[in-house]
């Protein structure tokens, strides 16, 4: 009988996974149907111009030449986008383009009668030449549209301008104030049918394994590896190179530190890195995605790679930072050069390493997190963590650090009865990796307070150890970053240069106290809603991705009731602990925005500039246990619904990002 019941329960585990998988199906299905087929038959857009600025006049019998740098091995049409045209049916329009030795690679004429010139591409008219087949050029190299207009010496034509292309065009010689709007497009866009395929193939793959881990009851931490990993991979194909804030220089920062390990060519040119592969940079617009740079990166990861000269190229400055900021991606690198990996294939190794190092760390903190495990798991699966956890930023190390740190307080604090020389070791060496980094997030090491003076045996241990901590924080911050926080208390005019405007630098408060708090006030008031959405993952990439509020609302809801606590749970924060707690919390958030208060904020301003919510992720915890309450009490059978809760909002955050990205 036993046997038959456990049987029966066997099936309607399977029965759940099955029929959650076949509605998740079922919508991917849908997804592919209206959205991405019919923007499989769009035409890739190669190099796109925005109209901005003066026409450019072009007349009869003059040649304009304007010069573009080609961001594909390829390309079948040519758009150039006009204004107006005054002239007869039978004049013609000559285009020719030419390398940069001047060989013509292809010429095409195109007689303007009405039907021409009516075309339009978004309402804007265009005079397109189509290949009769596939012209093959040399990826990222310059190419000279050469182009003459054919007909009565009265005839015109009007370009429409713009400041997407890097030169400016020549008219018969003479250089013209502006460039000249032009599209370059590829054959249809098929390859996002692939890209979508995988990333639906990783959906439904991970739901599964959710789905299995949860109906296992495996622990949280587990179930906890299983979805970031998964959801990790598909953020990371979703979020294309340099579509995270910054990302460029984070990246060849660490690559610079690898080189430093093989030995290659650092740096030159003022401090830029000297970078091997060139297809790394495949795309100089950096950080907008688009269903082109998809089908890029999935080409790159294949082992396809992009025609070049060989030559290593400048990737950018390279950040003064701790080298142990960016070490998972810094060894990710290495060992992709090593294995003689094209730049796409690097990039994401790099990415790939620093994923596995955050859900390391965090599977740990979970682990010995005494109570509230769900704090942790939603926080770190937060879009926006998710984000910054499979990229190069260093947030990455600090976020995962300071989940890890807390969880050892609150271990050190409610569950170990003696506190060990191991214990400070630990700390220590975590508090000796965050503060040179971030050192606002030191802070966090006054959680330790709370640690009853008896686990350390006497008082005198205690304060000894807080001491010891202090030191660990303070000495490596002092080594590898004095310089520069020297410069921006004493009000350095390097950021102020930078960013083209005075910052208010450190010295000016001391002179006007009393304006702090006004600040303070008023941008609490402007930028909390802002800085709860950011922080979640309101907007992702370069804050130009943005998530739907029903999701933003539920991760937020999920983040309030993770606190709860659970039936048969003891431990509980006093409200003396959450009292000091709240303090922490506050004095690392107050330290945060003065920090960008004094390096970035224009003098006069009355917001604080550059504050995203990102910024808070690592205390979000500490806030978030401040709602912990013996009031509200849950079955432990709620941590199922939370974990679940997390996946679906997960898949609807990705599928947002389809959905805005593929159109572009």
């Amino acid at each position: 009988m036993e046997k038959k019941l456990n049987k029966a329960e066997g099936y309607r585990k399977l029965l759940k996974i099955v029929v959650t998988l076949l509605v998740l199906i079922g919508l991917l299905g849908m997804m592919y149907s209206d959205e991405v087929k019919p923007i499989a038959e769009q035409r890739m857009q190669y190099v796109k111009s925005e109209v901005k600025g003066k026409l450019l006049e072009l007349k009869s019998g003059e040649i304009l030449s304007q010069k573009v740098e080609m961001q594909s091995d390829s390309f079948e049409t040519i758009q150039i986008m006009y204004q107006n045209f005054q002239g007869q049916e039978t004049d013609v329009l000559t285009l020719g383009i030419e390398d940069a030795e001047g060989k013509i690679i292809g010429q095409w004429e195109l007689q303007l009668t009405n039907e021409v010139i009516d075309h339009q591409t978004e309402g804007i008219k265009v005079l397109q030449f189509n290949a009769d087949e596939t012209i093959y050029i040399k990826d990222r190299e310059v190419y000279t549209l050469n182009l003459e207009l054919s007909g009565f010496p009265e005839d015109r034509l009007y370009f429409y301008g713009t400041e997407s292309l890097h030169d400016k065009a020549n008219i018969n010689g003479s250089e013209n104030e502006q460039a000249l709007a032009v599209n370059v497009l590829g054959g249809k866009a098929g390859g996002v049918r692939y890209f979508f395929f995988g990333i639906a193939v990783l959906t439904v793959f991970g739901m599964g394994i959710i789905l299995v881990l949860l109906l296992r009851r495996e622990s949280v931490e587990k179930i906890f590896v299983g979805s970031a990993l998964v959801f990790g991979v598909i953020y990371m194909l979703v979020i294309p190179p340099y579509a995270v804030p910054d990302e460029q220089a984070h990246f060849v920062t660490a690559y610079n530190n690898s080189s430093e390990i093989l030995g290659k060519e650092t740096v030159k040119d003022g401090n830029q890195a000297v970078l091997q592969e060139r297809e790394i940079l495949s795309d100089p617009s950096g950080h907008y995605p688009t269903k082109e740079r998809y089908i890029e990166s999935m080409n790159g990861l294949l082992g396809k790679t992009y025609n070049h000269s060989g030559e290593p190229v400048l990737g950018g400055k390279v950040l003064d930072m701790p080298k142990i900021s960016y070490a998972p991606q810094t060894l990710g690198i290495t060992v992709a050069r090593l294995l003689h990996f094209n730049g796409i294939q690097l990039f994401y190794m790099g990415r790939m390493f620093a994923l596995i190092t955050y859900v390391v760390i965090t599977y740990w903190a979970i682990k010995i997190m005494p109570f509230a495990k769900m704090v942790l798991f939603v926080t770190a699966l937060l879009p926006m963590s998710m984000q910054q956890a499979m990229s190069y930023s260093y947030d990455m190390l600090v976020n995962a650090i300071a989940f890890f740190m807390i969880a050892y307080f609150f271990h050190l604090i409610y569950k170990k009865e003696r506190v060990e020389n191991k214990d400070i070791l630990i700390i220590s060496v975590c508090t000796a990796i965050i503060a040179p980094i971030k050192v606002v997030y030191i802070v966090i090491i006054g959680l330790g307070i709370l640690i009853p003076y008896q686990k350390f045996g006497t008082k005198v241990k205690k304060w000894t150890c807080a001491f010891i901590l202090g030191l660990a924080g303070v000495i490596p911050t002092v080594i590898t970053r004095i310089v520069s926080m020297a410069d921006m208390i004493g009000g350095s005019q390097g950021n102020s240069e930078l960013l083209g405007y005075e910052v208010y630098g450190g010295v000016y408060f001391l002179k006007h106290l009393g304006e702090l708090p006004k600040i303070f006030i008023e941008t609490a008031g402007e930028m909390t809603s802002y800085y709860v959405n950011t922080m979640i993952g309101k907007q992702l990439g370069w804050l130009e991705i943005e998530i739907p509020y029903l999701v933003i609302a539920g991760f937020l809801v999920l983040l309030l009731i993770s606190a709860a606590r659970k039936r048969g749970e003891k431990e509980m924060i006093n409200m003396g602990s959450k009292v000091w707690i709240g303090i922490l919390s506050g004095l690392c958030c107050i330290l945060i925005c003065f920090v960008l208060l004094i390096s970035w904020t224009e003098v006069g301003e009355q917001v604080i500039a550059g504050v995203q919510g990102r910024y808070f992720l690592p205390v979000v915890p500490m806030i978030i246990l401040l709602f912990r309450t013996k009031y509200i009490v849950v079955d432990e059978k709620f941590d199922r619904v939370i974990m679940m809760s997390t996946a679906i909002l997960e898949i609807a955050t990705v599928l947002s990002v389809l959905h805005i990205v593929l159109p572009r």
